[in-house]
């Protein structure tokens, strides 16, 4: 009747698709993390100097 490997067929579909999926959400998380891992590997002269501007960014976003 039918034939077996259609069912193979679409558990890689839907593999494919899950493991898609995980990769858009997790997106946010990672490029957290190579940021983390950015800053971490800076002196910390240079981490202030980062962190004063994106909370000069914020500032003037917020009093808009």
């Amino acid at each position: 009747m039918h034939d077996p490997r259609l069912i193979l067929v679409a558990w890689a579909v839907v593999a494919v698709a899950s493991a898609l999926r995980f990769w858009r959400l997790t997106g946010p998380f990672r490029s957290k993390l190579k940021a983390q891992q950015r800053l971490e590997s800076l002196d910390p002269d240079q981490v202030r100097a980062s962190l004063e501007r994106s909370w000069l960014k914020s500032d003037t976003r917020n009093h808009r």
